[in-house]
């Protein structure tokens, strides 16, 4: 279990009563599983000719004729290979430049958590728990320079479920030249060695490559994580979404932090490539 795995207040996301299927092609729309139960060689025409009868001089101009008519219609053949090669050619520049992989950078970002929209947590936890943290390492001798930031929301201690939490932490990390992304660990470190029960499955639509993760555990209470991981170009961001629910909380359906996370991606996406 790596720090990118636990939640924002430290303590590693809990599985619980997710299916212990643990590869599956996209995620589905029902609940979380709550712990009462509830579901949470040669081209063109050969011509042939026979000479006339009726003398030499004449056999010579048609032979002459018919060559002249091979010779022009080996030009043609030739410009129309050429043209044609040069109308390939072209339209190999245009996809290679609208294929162009997106480059990113962190040089205009300041503080991390800038780019996040903690908006959506509100909605199971309204109270802000303390201030975002956020980290912005700079590309230097030792690395290429990554970012962090971490937001947490609390219930009301007077509500019905004081115990409730929502937090999100959102990292990217830059790599360059043929070294291998950052995302390789995160997918190691959530799919290739996942917790007993979890579920995970294909991100597709955004960047080179993408996965979703999850895992719920708890008795009375519920730790819950979700995960959105995706690569493009020369950089890798992750988006973590970790809900703490109590028993009889209302069910969190699985689809809706997807969109969350993903949206998430989205936005830090487009807050480092460069323009």
């Amino acid at each position: 279990m790596t720090d990118s795995q636990r939640g924002p207040d430290g303590q590693p996301p809990v599985p619980g009563g997710v299916d212990p299927a643990a590869r599956q092609p996209d995620p589905p729309s029902g609940s979380w599983v709550m712990p009462d139960g509830r579901p949470g060689q040669g081209y063109g025409p050969t011509l042939s000719y026979q000479p006339a009868s009726t003398g030499s001089g004449r056999t010579v101009l048609i032979i002459a004729g018919v060559l002249g008519l091979v010779v022009v219609l080996g030009l043609g053949v030739a410009i129309g290979f050429v043209v044609g090669r040069g109308g390939r050619s072209s339209e190999s520049t245009g996809a290679s430049a609208t294929g162009k992989t997106a480059t990113y950078s962190m040089n205009a970002v300041t503080n991390a958590c800038d780019l996040v929209d903690p908006t959506p947590l509100t909605e199971w936890s309204p109270t802000p728990k303390g201030a975002p943290e956020h980290r912005e390492t700079r590309p230097s001798i030792y690395g290429s320079g990554g970012l962090k930031c971490d937001v947490g929301y609390t219930s009301a201690t007077a509500g019905e479920f004081p115990m409730n939490k929502a937090g999100m932490r959102v990292e990217a990390e830059f790599t360059n030249g043929t070294a291998p992304p950052y995302y390789d660990h995160w997918m190691h470190a959530d799919v290739a060695t996942p917790e007993a029960q979890s579920a995970s499955g294909a991100v597709t639509g955004i960047g080179n490559q993408g996965y979703w993760y999850s895992e719920v555990r708890g008795n009375l209470v519920a730790d819950m994580a979700y995960v959105v991981c995706v690569q493009d170009g020369n950089v890798s961001v992750r988006v973590q979404i970790s809900l703490v629910r109590e028993q009889g909380s209302p069910a969190v359906r699985r689809d809706e932090l997807d969109s969350i996370a993903k949206s998430q991606v989205r936005r830090t996406l487009d807050g480092l490539r460069e323009k």
